[in-house]
């Protein structure tokens, strides 16, 4: 029985110097009071309540300890079981951070392009009505060209009918008409 006690104790400050080392720092611990020096002679006296009081404290120390050990080696598996969830996590953020950096990238060449296009269609209109503009210049100057040449050419044409009305007279036809009465 000695042994056994004996056993439990040197786990109990095993588990002691763990938790210390693991434990956190807001963790309170059922305070131990002084191991009494006492002999135990009766079972209903003083020194055995001493003993009782300070075996109970010992046992709820180590069950408090034993449970942040628990806990400690709880949180130790369970990061080492999320630790690759964690870097396939940071891994899929980084990969959308990039994506959406290429997006921004691509948006970004839209717009220009989109700029760019916008004024190459306004350059091409301009350049459109400005080769219109110029076609119509050139066909009012044709037309009326033609047309101060055709006027020139009818006033010609009008012009040679009179001289040639004017030279044929028409009082011989009148003569010839009344030599036949």
């Amino acid at each position: 029985m000695h042994s056994i006690k004996a056993s439990f104790s040197v786990l109990a400050l095993a588990l002691i110097a763990i938790a210390q080392n693991t434990a956190p720092e807001h963790a309170q611990l059922t305070p131990l009071p002084p191991k009494p020096t006492c002999v135990v002679i009766l079972r209903n006296g003083a020194c055995a309540d001493l003993w009782r009081n300070y075996n109970e404290a010992l046992a709820q120390r180590q069950r408090e300890e034993l449970q942040l050990y628990v806990n400690r080696q709880k949180e130790i598996a369970s990061s080492q079981a999320s630790a690759p969830l964690q870097r396939q996590i940071a891994d899929l953020n980084k990969l959308v951070a990039d994506q959406q950096e290429q997006i921004r990238k691509l948006q970004e060449q839209m717009q220009t392009d989109a700029a760019t296009a916008l004024q190459q269609r306004q350059a091409d209109g301009t350049t459109a009505l400005q080769t219109k503009s110029a076609a119509h210049t050139q066909g009012l100057e044709q037309g009326m060209g033609i047309g101060s040449g055709s006027a020139l050419i009818l006033c010609g044409i009008a012009l040679g009918i009179r001289k040639l009305t004017r030279t044929f007279k028409i009082t011989e036809r009148v003569k010839a008409q009344s030599a036949s009465a």
